[in-house]
């Protein structure tokens, strides 16, 4: 990986400065060679100066499993490994448009996949990679979900609560349940990991780890399509809001109106007075629940039916 590559040219060329330092000015065949060895380095430190756009993960593991730098237990190492691809599949699943089913396999999964293309040593670990050598010159869509796997992992585990429930809002079911999947073998492991992706470089503890597990036990995100005969109170396409009384509890739903309604359909809604009038809604319902409230709940218009189509 080229961060850790970068690193480990970074803390030689700091060793190699740091002796040079120490050295007297006048001792010229002391200071010849690591002025040699100063301007290699900085050399090959230059050569690394680039953005890899490929998917590249680092991931060290610490704790019950793992034995020194010499190995890390075979169930526990494939179980989180795999609960890993499985996370970045169905977060890169999610990506550029990408639908999601609400289960079943990942279309396309395959071209998600990671390699594990070497071991790592100092705890005990693996580097996952994408494949490709065509070196492409903007960054895959694998690489964006490693990134946004990251991203994930960083925000149950790390103690700003405001960037978890931020984050758990907008979160796929599915990628959750995967999320809740990977911390659940670390935990049961009792396991500590470094995750390094990108520039992103971060120790998880196993405070870190117990948190983001109860984060993940505590929480849910759930998700249903609802059908609902109701009244259309009203519609403002500036906003992509909508109202509707529902028919079997008297109740007013509310929420966004989906990205399928074209601004000029949301228009024709608005001006031809559809507002007032009853309708078959095929809404979506998500379901988020956190530590310590309430479940909330969000709805997305996705597609509405006149009732008298319906009934013909």
């Amino acid at each position: 990986m080229i961060k850790l590559e970068r690193d480990y040219v970074t803390a030689q060329l700091a060793a190699v400065n740091r002796m040079l330092d120490r050295m007297p000015s006048n001792d010229y065949l002391g200071r010849v060679g690591f002025e040699a060895r100063r301007d290699d380095l900085t050399k090959q430190l230059e050569d690394l100066e680039f953005d890899e756009t490929r998917a590249q993960i680092a991931v060290y593991f610490g704790g019950d499993p793992v034995v020194g730098s010499l190995g890390i237990e075979a169930e526990f190492g494939s179980q989180v490994v795999g609960s890993l691809q499985d996370l970045v599949s169905k977060v890169w699943g999610t990506l550029d448009g990408a639908p999601l089913q609400p289960m079943g396999p990942v279309k396309g999964k395959d071209a998600s996949h990671l390699h594990i293309t070497s071991v790592v040593h100092g705890s005990f670990g693996f580097i996952l990679e994408e494949l490709d050598e065509s070196r492409p010159f903007f960054q895959t869509t694998l690489s964006k979900a490693a990134d946004q796997v990251a991203a994930y992992i960083e925000s149950f585990a790390g103690e700003n609560d405001a960037t978890f429930s931020e984050i758990i809002d907008a979160l796929n079911p599915r990628v959750f349940q995967a999320i809740r999947q990977f911390f659940g073998y670390v935990h049961k492991g009792n396991a500590t990991f470094r995750l390094v992706e990108g520039e992103r470089d971060a120790q998880y503890d196993r405070n870190a780890v117990e948190r983001a597990w109860n984060r993940a036990e505590a929480s849910n995100v759930a998700e249903e399509r609802l059908e609902v005969s109701g009244k259309l109170l009203g519609v403002i396409p500036m906003k992509r809001r909508f109202e509707l009384q529902s028919d079997q509890t008297g109740l007013v739903i509310e929420g966004r109106v989906g990205e399928q309604f074209t601004s000029t359909y949301l228009e024709r809604i608005n001006n031809e007075q559809i507002a007032g009038k009853r309708w078959l809604a095929v809404i979506h319902k998500r379901t988020v629940t956190k530590i310590g409230r309430d479940p909330v709940d969000a709805y997305t218009l996705l597609q509405l039916h006149s009732l008298e189509d319906v009934k013909a």
